[in-house]
């Protein structure tokens, strides 16, 4: 290639065409590029270029590139190549090497041949603004000297020094790099309090280090656990639960820092305090948030007990007017679990939940023990009990996962309410019976869940028999124990709602997982505010509906009508149908809300083979 072809160069708008010559290098052809185009910054532009007739765009970063240039030259039988200059965003990588130079005929392409291997950007750490803290004569610090103390230290960490105190009290401050003695160096900072306006000055500031070794390490002398407390505190503020490990591991992606665990642990803990206050100290503003509660919601109960001779917290009941007032509306089922308290003191949350028209989980009332036994359970129950005596309502069923101390203390207190045994629970037990791998491991569970959903006597008696002839020694051992009136459908003595497992205390124990490490007394203004703030944007919610049935049960009702649709009714009475299904006949009483089919009676929720229309339960209206 000869002298004769012409390279464009094109810049924003603006051309200027060259000569190309047949020694240049891809140095040469960047350096042309900024001698026409002196605003270009060095490493901070791309090129591509074009040869005609070809319209394709082709990248031009390394000497490779332009080889090809004049062999595609010779290919198109060209003397013309258009290159197009584009300036690269600030925070993208350079594709020209930043080793171009002005005066240089070679240049360093190890990155254009290591691919997924090419050296990694240097990432720019949280800890950034740490070096400008501490910068003059005169700078003043509003937080006082513990601001001064917080900043001093950040800022000895991003510069890569230790100090020592010569003086360090609340009215002045004195400090020195600690190679003063070792290597002489001169660096110093005075600082002194206002006592005018309280702010922290610094007086004399000496900002030079004479002695060797002053660089960032990831690991600083300076980064103790005030320093976690201080960087840590958002982070806590919105998870209460975020463990020392996973702050520890964030500090070293956001602050290029290695802390040690103990001081992430301790800085976490600092952090917690700060946010929430002393934990013994949460004890003693119980009594101040009974009598704030009793104030504004005098419907409400709270009863706290404490040892006689100690003095000292033992538990404590918390139901609000709200809560007793709402769940007369709700269907009149609860469901009963204790959860784990993971703060300082430990402890247990009693739980009774319900759910609302929309089947949502509605809290009626907890209660904060030390562990979860009779006497506790015992506690728990009587005074639910005395609140519900004072708020009449249908008699109410207790689902559980019978637990040792509830089913001593439960008796008791409602010797007359229903008391169903979580289904999951009880399957999840007897399927431990049996060894992993087995054929009855997963036979019997489905054997015994025929039977509790059975739903008369005769369909009981039959998969009971199946069950025992295949189960064996094991399941008659299991079932010795376990009254059939507390989980079969068939046999129990109440409303249960078609509610077969105790899921939804499990919904109440996710609920309260943010505050369960939290001090006591943030605990309970805790489930104040989310409770709160639940039955306020379910009011709003409600404001939208348009039908006069909650979403969640139109939705069923309408399933069930649509099942039934084709369905042909023989009228026999007022109130008294016979439908007439696919498979069998079914009577029904609406009057009494009775099916045949046995469905109605055990989800108190019409069945397909009644109209969904033409009966509706209060309990759902929207009001």
């Amino acid at each position: 290639m000869d002298t004769s072809s012409v390279v464009k160069f094109i810049y924003s708008g603006e051309a200027a065409t060259v000569p190309l010559l047949h020694n240049w290098s891809f140095v040469d052809l960047c350096n042309s590029i900024r001698s026409r185009f002196p605003d270009l910054i060095q490493g901070k532009f791309m090129l591509r270029y074009i040869i005609p007739p070809d319209s394709t765009s082709c990248f031009l970063e390394s000497e490779v590139d332009m080889r090809m240039i004049f062999r595609n030259l010779v290919r198109y039988n060209s003397d013309f190549v258009e290159v197009f200059v584009t300036d690269l965003p600030s925070s993208s990588e350079s594709v020209v090497s930043n080793t171009v130079c002005e005066d240089s005929s070679t240049m360093l392409e190890e990155n254009d041949y290591l691919g997924c291997y090419r050296a990694e950007a240097p990432k720019s750490y949280m800890t950034k603004g740490w070096e400008s803290y501490i910068h003059s004569e005169g700078q003043k610090f509003e937080g006082g000297v513990v601001e001064f103390r917080d900043k001093l230290r950040k800022y000895a960490i991003e510069i890569g020094f230790s100090y020592e105190f010569v003086r360090n009290d609340k009215v002045r401050v004195i400090a020195q790099c600690s190679k003063k003695h070792s290597q002489g160096c001169n660096w110093l900072v005075k600082a002194h309090l206002c006592r005018a306006n309280g702010f922290f000055m610094i007086k004399m500031l000496v900002n030079v280090h004479t002695c060797h070794g002053v660089i960032r390490l990831q690991k600083s002398k300076m980064m103790g656990s005030k320093v976690v407390k201080s960087i840590v505190l958002d982070k806590i503020r919105a998870n209460p639960n975020k463990k020392a490990i996973d702050i520890a591991d964030e500090i070293k992606s956001d602050y290029g820092l290695d802390v040690a665990y103990r001081t992430v642990w301790y800085g976490t803990e600092l952090a917690k305090t700060a946010l929430h206050g002393d934990e013994a100290e949460s004890y003693a503003q119980l009594l101040w948030f009974s009598e704030s509660v009793m104030k504004s919601n005098p419907d409400s109960r709270i009863a706290i007990e404490f040892h006689r001779e100690t003095h000292r917290f033992q538990r404590m009941f918390v139901t609000y007017g709200a809560w007793m007032k709402g769940f007369q509306s709700c269907r009149p089922i609860l469901f009963i679990d204790a959860t784990f308290i993971t703060n300082k003191y430990k402890g247990q949350i009693i739980a009774a939940s319900a759910k609302d028209a929309n089947q949502g989980l509605y809290p009626v009332a907890y209660a904060i023990v030390d562990s979860e036994n009779e006497s506790n359970w015992r506690f728990f129950l009587e005074v639910l009990a005395e609140e519900f005596a004072k708020h009449p309502m249908r008699r109410v069923t207790f689902i559980s996962d019978r637990h040792v101390g509830l089913l001593s203390a439960f008796p008791r207190v409602f010797p007359n309410n229903p008391h169903g045994f979580c289904f999951r629970h009880l399957m999840a037990n007897l399927s431990d019976k049996f060894p992993a791998g087995s054929y009855l491991k997963d036979r019997i569970p489905y054997l015994f869940m025929c039977c509790a959903y059975s739903r008369t006597p005769e369909m009981y008696q039959f998969n009971m028999e199946i069950l025992r002839s295949e189960g064996g020694d094991i399941v008659a051992q299991f079932l010795e124990d376990l009254p059939k009136e507390n989980w079969c459908m068939a046999y129990f003595n109440g409303e249960r709602f078609g509610e077969m497992t105790n899921n939804l205390a499990e919904s109440f124990n996710n609920w309260v997982l943010p505050l369960k490490s939290l001090p006591i007394l943030d605990i309970n203004d805790g489930i104040r505010v989310k409770s709160m703030a639940s039955i306020a944007a379910r009011k709003q919610d409600a404001q939208e509906w348009l039908s006069e049935l909650c979403p969640a049960i139109e939705k069923k009702l309408k399933e069930n009508l649509e099942v039934g649709r084709h369905w042909r009714v023989s009228r026999s009475d007022t109130y008294v149908y016979e439908v007439h299904c696919q498979k069998y006949n079914s009577m029904v009483n609406l009057e009494t809300r009775f099916c045949s089919c046995g469905e109605w009676q055990l989800y108190s929720f019409p069945c397909s083979c009644s109209d969904p229309t033409t009966w509706f339960f209060p309990v759902f209206v929207c009001e």
